[in-house]
């Protein structure tokens, strides 16, 4: 499966590489809103959703990498990028049992936290019997 070859590296690279793509769109519509402080607690079920957004963005990112390959044009690479942020934004909304908020605060937390780090990349090991 392409997917489970482009997060073949470990599950922590895969989920944090990702949060930054949605960091932007959605801290512009937090402007003026307190981060969440980077030392949270996480349980599991928190760690099981944030796994599963980040692998829903992974793939709604690569069809949208795909698309901005295909063009030179670049006006419609600035509009595929735009459609692109909106839809991974949507995929975190959409997502169960974890809002956007949350996302970003577990992906800013395992950035610089690196129990919470390893948690994240065992419990996605676990789940998806990765070496």
């Amino acid at each position: 499966m392409k997917l489970n070859r482009m997060l073949s590296g470990t599950a922590l690279a895969a989920a944090l590489a990702l949060s930054p793509v949605i960091a932007t769109p959605a801290l512009a519509q937090m402007e003026g809103m307190e981060m969440p402080d980077a030392a949270i607690t996480v349980e599991d079920s928190q760690i099981d959703a944030f796994i599963g957004a980040a692998l829903a963005v992974a793939e709604t990112r690569e069809s949208y990498l795909a698309q901005l390959e295909a063009t030179t044009d670049e006006a419609e690479q600035m509009e595929i990028v735009q459609a692109a942020d909106e839809a991974i934004l949507q995929t975190v909304e959409d997502a169960p049992d974890i809002t956007v908020d949350e996302y970003i605060a577990i992906g800013e937390a395992a950035a610089v936290d690196a129990e919470l780090a390893a948690r994240i990349e065992a419990r996605f090991a676990e789940e998806h019997n990765v070496q």
